[in-house]
């Protein structure tokens, strides 16, 4: 259960407008969850830190009150007893999230971030600058570090760590390439970087994480 309540990839994926993958990961936790336990009490409990973490990872927007939105989507769960309402309700809560986040953003400064993301998604195995990024997008770097942080929600640094993160997860899925040369394929500065960011975000070791399936 503790690992079911990181949320770290849907709030990512939730601040980069990725409404389909965000019903995946949902989809993906909500799977996880029933192959241990029916029981909708701790069902409840797993919505309820989805709905808490996504607005703390948010809620210093001041463009946006994300309180009542909470607040909200805490009701509408405790309206709902039964299990498969409950999971239609999880998506109910990501959708809330997203619409909110993103329909008054500008749609200029949308494409630049979309340009920004690309940029560093094709680049993840490299060396990645904030001035690099605003460089390829022709802003200033305090700009985009600021319309960075308003559109993910995460700064950049952190970003680029979750990415890096994020690849370095399909290495250990889907090859036996050993930890230096998966440190080295997700741009990690260092293999030792790179375990312990790893372990920031999933809360568990690299090679713990390859361990789980078997």
């Amino acid at each position: 259960m503790k690992n079911l309540l990181n949320h770290t990839d849907l709030a990512l994926n939730i601040g980069n407008n990725n409404l389909e993958t965000s019903i995946n990961i949902y989809t993906n936790k909500i799977t996880v969850f029933l192959s241990s336990s029916n029981n909708t009490n701790e069902l409840k409990k797993l919505l309820y830190s989805i709905n808490i973490f996504i607005y703390t990872y948010f809620c210093n927007n001041p463009s946006i009150n994300l309180e009542d939105l909470c607040y909200q989507n805490l009701k509408l769960m405790d309206t709902h007893h039964m299990k498969d309402d409950l999971i239609s309700v999880g998506e109910q809560i990501i959708k809330s999230y997203i619409e909110i986040l993103h329909k008054s953003k500008p749609i200029s400064e949308n494409k630049i971030i979309e340009h920004a993301l690309s940029y560093i998604h094709s680049n993840i195995e490299k060396k990645i600058t904030l001035e690099k990024v605003a460089n390829h997008v022709h802003i200033s770097s305090n700009y985009l570090c600021y319309l960075f942080k308003e559109s993910t929600g995460f700064k950049f640094c952190e970003y680029i760590n979750i990415c890096r993160t994020n690849a370095a997860k399909d290495f250990l899925d889907n090859t036996s390439y050993p930890l230096e040369m998966i440190s080295f394929k997700s741009g990690f500065n260092s293999q030792s970087h790179f375990c312990t960011t790893f372990k920031k975000y999933l809360g568990v070791s690299p090679n713990g994480f390859r361990k789980r399936k078997h």
